[in-house]
């Protein structure tokens, strides 16, 4: 019985409301009603844009997630600031740069930029973007273009899981004009948690269990790339070739997947074959070692193997035998000169 009364009382009081509209909209003048009912209309329209952003935001962390993550694990740049500067440079994937192009961070060519070009209206008519095949290119080009900038260096000194100070840094260091960049950027992400994929304390328990940073509301993990910050570690001032120092419970698979290189490619580098076994602190070149040595010539090391010396020079292997006339295979004794370059004809000539 209370519940019928509960149903007349509610039934009276939506009549007398529609009783008061009933008189408002016969009593007031049409212009008044016009405007009054253009402020509801665009009110809910304002409300549904929302609503559409929301989900169209809450999308795009689900499907990028992953690559912020695995660029995060390259480089140490927070998965939180790429997503964030992604929500914010491509409109939630919407802008015409991301869709037309999958530029989502909105990276212009410059000069030293070799692949596809676009043309957008940005801070001067008809600029320069660059246009990438799929949107984890232009991901991974996002942590190349902040490592490879002198002017974002500082960056890497901070904490990883500082996404203000990148935020500010950023800011800092001239990546968009726009003076409230930075508060927008850690907006976003306090907004939307974004922190929870850095890897800090703010993490949910599946996160500590070493399921890697949620994914979305279902709990779908984000995997974390298997090889941490290789970006970071890869050394190549005062080197003729890059390279990086093995650890403890590395893999050559998992830097090599962290590189975004094939396994077979750092074998190749480094003239190693599938049987090779590392230990720690072994180099790792990440690219072709040189033709020819930095100096004439250099003297065996205890211990040293032709690889060795290889290695030591950054000098490929297959060269140090031409040069010295060594079959394949053949290990030089303790004192032995190596040459590590061609010999000259003269001194061909001579020898003969």
């Amino acid at each position: 019985m209370g519940v019928t009364f509960q149903f007349f009382d509610n039934s009276s009081c939506i009549l007398d409301q529609a009783e008061v509209f009933n008189t408002f909209f016969t009593s007031t003048p049409m212009k008044i009603r016009l405007r009054v009912l253009a402020i509801i209309l665009f009110t809910l329209s304002i409300g549904f844009n929302a609503q559409a952003q929301r989900s169209l935001r809450e999308s795009y962390i689900e499907e990028y997630a992953q690559l912020a993550v695995a660029e995060m694990n390259r480089s140490g740049i927070p998965a939180s600031i790429t997503l964030a500067q992604g929500i914010l440079e491509s409109g939630n994937g919407q802008s015409d740069l991301a869709r037309k192009s999958n530029n989502h961070f909105g990276i212009k060519c410059h000069s030293d930029w070799k692949g596809a070009k676009v043309y957008h209206d940005d801070d001067e008519k008809g600029e320069c973007f660059r246009k990438y095949n799929k949107p984890q290119h232009s991901f991974e080009d996002h942590t190349d273009f902040l490592m490879r900038g002198s002017r974002y260096a500082f960056l890497f000194d901070l904490d990883p899981n500082d996404y203000k100070g990148w935020a500010r840094g950023l800011k800092k260091a001239g990546y968009a004009t726009a003076p409230e960049y930075a508060d927008r950027l850690i907006k976003i992400i306090e907004d939307e948690m974004l922190y929870r994929f850095d890897g800090g304390a703010a993490l949910t328990p599946a996160t500590a269990s070493g399921k890697g940073p949620v994914l979305d509301k279902r709990a779908r993990p984000v995997t974390n790339a298997r090889e941490r910050f290789v970006l970071r570690r890869v050394q190549s001032e005062g080197t003729r070739v890059a390279f990086v120092l093995f650890q403890k419970n590395d893999r050559l698979e998992f830097i090599a997947d962290s590189l975004h290189l094939p396994a077979a490619a750092l074998l190749q580098f480094n003239d190693w074959t599938h049987e090779v076994v590392l230990v720690e602190n072994d180099r790792v070149y990440v690219d072709e070692k040189k033709s020819r040595g930095a100096s004439k010539t250099t003297v065996v090391r205890a211990g040293e193997t032709m690889h060795g010396i290889s290695q030591r020079e950054q000098v490929k292997l297959a060269k140090l035998y031409k040069f010295n006339d060594f079959p394949v295979g053949y290990q030089p004794m303790v004192g032995d000169e190596i040459r590590l370059r061609p010999q000259g004809i003269i001194t061909r000539f001579r020898a003969n």
